[in-house]
């Protein structure tokens, strides 16, 4: 009988012992599964480095290569002092331009029909930039007829492509296979 007594603080005291136990192991095992993420992590980033070192010994590799090309085709150069800005005021009259330039006041869209009057006609600058040669278009209408025109044009083109997207820009049996493979790739997602 008075073992039967002794059996529920048996019951507790193994309770007590394998729960701590458990909660031992469980907590070691995740440790080990940080470890093994920590692990992967720097596996890609060395991976990451080797990619970029690979990439860049290519490069000095081939130099030689870049080097003929660049004297042969692309003639690319270092920039010379003359193509920087003299000192501040330079810079701050850079973004202002003078009066007598002429610039080309229509742009006409690729494919737009041409316009019934005459075009602009070319002129040389009264005030070259540093030596290089400019050319500006004289504009033969003002500033409200060429806008208005512009506006006309592109309400044109915008009432164009409108139609064209009534119309369709792809088949009927394009648009079939892409509302299949929509369907396939929402029942793979669920």
């Amino acid at each position: 009988m008075g073992v039967r007594g002794f059996k529920g603080l048996g019951w507790f005291l193994c309770g007590a012992v394998v729960a701590p136990a458990c909660y031992l192991v469980n907590s070691h095992g995740a440790a080990e599964q940080a470890k093994l993420n920590a692990t992967r992590l720097a596996i890609v980033q060395a991976q990451r480095d080797i990619r970029s070192l690979e990439t860049e010994f290519n490069t000095r590799a081939n130099l030689a290569q870049l080097e003929r090309w660049n004297g042969e085709v692309l003639a690319l150069a270092a920039p010379a002092p003359q193509q920087y800005l003299a000192g501040e005021t330079a810079l701050a009259s850079l973004g202002q331009q003078p009066a007598d330039i002429q610039v080309a006041a229509l742009v006409m869209p690729a494919g737009a029909p041409a316009p019934q009057t005459a075009a602009a006609t070319m002129a040389p600058a009264a005030n070259p930039v540093q030596g290089a040669p400019q050319v500006a278009a004289v504009a033969t209408k003002s500033v409200a007829q060429q806008d208005g025109e512009l506006r006309k044009l592109m309400k044109k083109a915008d009432r164009q492509a409108i139609a064209s997207v009534d119309r369709g820009v792809l088949s009927a049996s394009t648009m079939e296979d892409l509302q299949k493979l929509a369907k396939r790739e929402k029942l793979a997602l669920r």
